[in-house]
């Protein structure tokens, strides 16, 4: 045991040691940081507002773009936390005033009070009506999307539903809603198969370039401790370079918005089109279930990379791979089994999906099921690997 572990440190030595893999990690972190922080950054750009006070003021100021930002920020803060029932939507009605356009509303909201001001922008429409209007109008789209269902599967997600707390306790969604697409496939997700390629794709071609079959394999026990190091090293590794990248992207989103919007339910990422989702679950939760998937891709990946590794002996190729993989699994494509590939899993919209899969009489919902999948597939490349492994060793 002690030889494996030996082992597995040198292995994790050797792959940490290599440029590639920590230039790439950089400039990943460095870009999804810069996506959250440019918006708060100062800039000439922006407009002027005017508008009227409470005691009939006229006010007019140029508020720059980053302003602005930090503007709405402030507002969100100020209604986190407040029960969303008949006495926050009266509140909210008497305090927007009425009568002005969409760009003279914004400006009423930079200038005088901004608290409702992303409630009313992501909802403006429930404005019109009551707490009891807007809960109603929610449930009438969770039964048009039930509708269809078998009453196996409709019961389900009205067990889901149930669990969800309502009234809603208000939490701005902004920031919120910016990390979970940087967390899933339209961030993070598409950079994976490089990370993990910069991480793997020499972890089994350095040894046979140098020609190393000799050395490596004059033990039978050597052969199967040494292949295991690097295995778990080698998947420690893709999972650990994409969790730094994740890591760096949500430090900067809680030094940005802190914790604003974590707790809140998920059913408040209106602009995510999930009013209607019947997910018992917090924004935060969210994120955490499309980061796990994220790690699960990034294991598989590695898996990919290993295998095309071990079998060619080229590095390059390995790399390559992981490009394909990148080009391929991150394209929108409609189909039943495409709905798995990380376009559409790794992504908010699935939390809209009502696919569950039946086994061995336990349903799966989309997200449990896609995770299933990945780590079999990704199972599946480390037997191949393995037998990539014994092939190389019987020719030695």
């Amino acid at each position: 045991m002690r030889s494996f572990w030996t082992l597995f440190r040198y292995e994790m030595k050797k792959i940490w040691k290599r440029p590639l893999l920590w230039v790439t990690i950089l400039l990943m972190a460095a870009l999804f940081a810069y996506n959250l922080v440019w918006v708060f950054l100062p800039t000439k750009g922006g407009a002027t507002f005017t508008a009227v006070d409470a005691e009939g003021r006229e006010i007019s100021r140029f508020i720059t773009g980053d302003e602005q930002q930090r503007i709405e920020l402030e507002g969100g803060r100020r209604l986190a936390g407040q029960v969303m029932d008949e006495t926050f939507f009266r509140k909210a009605k008497e305090t927007i005033p009425t009568g002005m356009d969409w760009y003279e509303t914004v400006g009423w909201f930079m200038l005088v009070d901004p608290s409702f001001y992303q409630f009313w922008f992501y909802n403006s429409e429930a404005l019109t009506g009551t707490a009891e209007d807007y809960y109603a109008a929610r449930r009438e789209a969770i039964d048009l999307e039930l509708r269809d269902l078998s009453d196996s599967d409709r019961a389900y997600w009205e067990a889901m539903e149930a669990r969800v707390e309502k009234p809603f306790v208000y939490q701005p969604e902004y920031g919120m809603k910016s990390l979970c697409y940087l967390l899933s496939s339209g961030g993070i997700v598409f950079f994976v198969p490089l990370l993990a390629g910069a991480a793997l794709c020499e972890l089994f071609a350095r040894e046979r370039r140098a020609r190393m079959e000799t050395l490596l394999f004059s033990s039978r026990r050597g052969r199967r401790t040494l292949y295991f190091a690097k295995i778990l090293a080698g998947g420690l590794s893709a999972v650990l370079a994409v969790a730094l990248v994740a890591a760096v992207t949500l430090a900067v989103y809680l030094a940005l918005y802190g914790a604003a919007g974590w707790n809140g339910t998920i059913q408040l990422l209106t602009g995510a089109g999930l009013t209607a989702s019947s997910w018992p679950i917090t924004m935060g939760q969210g994120a955490l279930i499309l980061l796990g998937l994220t790690l699960l891709f990034a294991l598989l990946c590695g898996g990919l990379a290993a295998a095309v590794s071990v079998f060619t002996g080229s590095g390059i190729a390995a790399m390559a791979a992981c490009i394909v993989m990148m080009l391929l699994a991150t394209r929108y494509i409609q189909g039943t089994w495409a709905q798995y590939l990380p376009a559409r899993l790794i992504t908010l919209d699935a939390f809209r999906d009502l696919t569950l899969t039946d086994l061995f009489g336990l349903k799966l919902n989309i997200f449990q099921s896609g995770a299933l999948l990945y780590a079999v597939v990704a199972l599946a490349l480390l037997v191949l690997c393995r037998l990539g492994w014994r092939r190389w060793a019987a020719g030695k």
